[in-house]
């Protein structure tokens, strides 16, 4: 047996189980843990200027890697701070353990200083959240935590640790390990995949549907190779663009957010819709009871409370994406060619980069955001990382930019919150360090968390952002453009001169008022060693059409 503290013991058991960087901000309740990874190469701690920023980094660490994120705060405002970066992983599916200081047990319950109910409050966000209470147990909790993250559907957990738990020593086993990440793997039901494999086979316009369950799952090439069996188009849920290579020629885009008309008429003729790894939720479907118009849908999800809860389903299959896919086309056997078929989407294609390229012919001034937007992709490396804000002003990246691979793309999923693209950008770098990392924010978005850039500087993580700055929160300029006679109101802000704000702390800056210059000037900070920022002045009065007009008054 060896003898540590339960804070040494919760950092031996992150290293063990393969983490390498916890993210957050230091305070007094965790100095026992800090104190373990002091001197350690196996781990390390990153400090960010703002809780929120730590969950969104390690958000975007465990989607692009596949791995747990890891993100720790200090009780009470700490852990407040972290909410909205934990509420948008569990929204987004992402498997990060969330760690919190706490009061000394013998404090609980007699309102002490920093002292919240924290199971209570991160409950309805996370997979699990638990105190560990003894100290004994602290290495064994962690390493479940990160199991319960990475099982199933992945989301975050969250584990509470009181200060004086972690100050206290208890015995460990010598050379204890954390048990492997293995996630068992959920098969679908043979006489459902016969069903589907008959409703597929005999198709004359079958269309798949692919959501983050295939990138987690890394089924990108089994979801290609039954399209190419089928000869069926491939279109994703909203923010998960990058599910297959935007190059291959059955791949529509999204049928969410940034859907071109020629897309979605064709995708309205389908006649057997199989949704694969997607919850078929609001953010791409809105719930419209005519989604699938007379489609017959089969549909796989892990999670078997989303099938058939929002639609009605011919076939469904309660199965991993992967395993539903390639079960699915061994089912079918020979591939069944459908030219005409296959027509119509190249058809489609063809008119979704006629659209891309009439951008370039926007030269009015200040720059019409499409025009930034194709621009930016006409010079962007391949297999570059893309992370954008919700909001308009960085709304039309799905109408523009290209995923040459999976998990390429960062979005900010179903919480839809503003100010998430820039932390998420410096996640993904530390992930993927070798890669190029570029993010999209508006104005309103990057100064939520535009501290940061002290955080890039410091731990070199050197991203571009992009931000599309019209001196507006043009989401809700839009709504009251169409809706309310323009009627402005609450809509402006003041900003910086960007540029400048980024050179203060050291990065590269560049402002763009010109629409011919963004092309040079997107390559010259692509070229950058160090961090960089981008301040495109765009029309506030261009933005994309609203998208929730269901929910609005006419």
């Amino acid at each position: 047996m060896v003898s540590m503290t339960a804070g040494h013991a919760v950092a031996d058991a992150l290293a063990k189980l393969g983490v390498r960087h916890v993210i957050g901000m230091a305070g007094s309740c965790m100095i026992e843990i800090l104190d373990g990874m002091y001197g350690r190469e196996d781990i390390s701690f990153l400090t960010v200027r703002h809780e929120q920023s730590a969950a969104l980094m390690a958000d975007a660490y465990a989607r692009l890697t596949g791995e747990v994120g890891v993100c720790m705060a200090t009780n009470g405002p700490g852990a407040t701070n972290l909410v909205t970066g934990v509420a948008h992983s569990m929204m987004a599916q992402s498997p990060v353990l969330v760690i919190t200081g706490a009061p000394m047990m013998k404090d609980t319950f007699r309102e002490s200083t920093q002292e919240l109910d924290q199971i209570a409050m991160f409950a309805p966000m996370v997979k699990w959240s638990v105190q560990v209470r003894k100290p004994e147990r602290a290495f064994d909790v962690i390493n479940e935590a990160c199991h319960v993250a990475t099982s199933g559907v992945p989301g975050p957990v969250h584990v509470d640790l009181p200060r004086d738990v972690l100050n206290e020593t208890a015995e460990y086993p010598e050379g204890n390990g954390a048990a492997p990440m293995s996630r068992a793997r959920l098969a679908p039901d043979p006489d459902a995949v016969a069903r589907a494999a008959a409703l597929l086979g005999s198709a004359a316009r079958p269309l798949l549907i692919g959501g983050g369950g295939v990138l987690w799952d890394e089924a990108s090439g089994d979801l290609t190779a039954l399209a190419e069996a089928l000869d069926a188009p491939i279109m994703t849920s909203t923010g998960r663009d990058d599910v297959v290579p935007n190059g291959h020629p059955l791949f529509l885009g999204s049928i969410g957010r940034g859907t071109l008309p020629e897309a979605r008429a064709l995708f309205e003729t389908a006649d057997v819709v199989f949704a694969v790894g997607t919850r078929l939720a609001h953010s791409t479907t809105f719930l419209r009871p005519d989604f699938f118009g007379g489609a017959k849908l089969i549909h796989a999800a892990v999670d078997p409370h989303n099938i058939g809860r929002n639609f009605a389903t011919e076939v469904g299959m309660n199965a991993e994406a992967g395993l539903a896919l390639r079960a699915v086309l061994d089912a079918l056997g020979e591939k069944t060619a459908r030219p005409a078929w296959r027509a119509e989407a190249a058809a489609v294609r063809d008119a979704q980069e006629k659209h891309r390229e009439r951008a370039l012919e926007y030269g009015g001034k200040p720059i019409d955001p499409r025009r930034a937007q194709m621009a930016l992709a006409r010079v962007l490396p391949e297999n570059t990382i893309i992370t954008n804000d919700a909001g308009s002003a960085a709304g039309y990246i799905y109408e523009y930019q290209r995923f040459d691979k999976a998990r390429n793309f960062v979005a900010p999923q179903d919480l839809a919150a503003i100010g998430i693209g820039y932390p998420l950008g410096l996640g993904a770098k530390l992930a993927r360090p070798h890669q190029k990392v570029v993010t999209i924010s508006g104005d309103g978005a990057f100064l939520c968390n535009g501290a940061e850039l002290e955080t890039a500087m410091r731990e070199n993580l050197p991203t571009v952002c992009v931000i599309l700055n019209n001196f507006n929160l043009g989401s809700e300029r839009a709504y009251q453009k169409h809706f309310y006679d323009g009627r402005y109101i609450a809509d402006a802000i003041g900003n910086p001169r960007f540029d400048e704000y980024a050179r203060v702390f050291g990065a590269a800056g560049y402002r763009v008022e010109d629409p011919e210059d963004l092309e040079d000037v997107y390559a010259q900070a692509l070229k950058e060693e160090g961090p960089a920022v981008v301040d495109v002045i765009i029309d506030q009065d261009v933005f994309p059409e609203p998208r929730r007009k269901d929910a609005v008054k006419k």
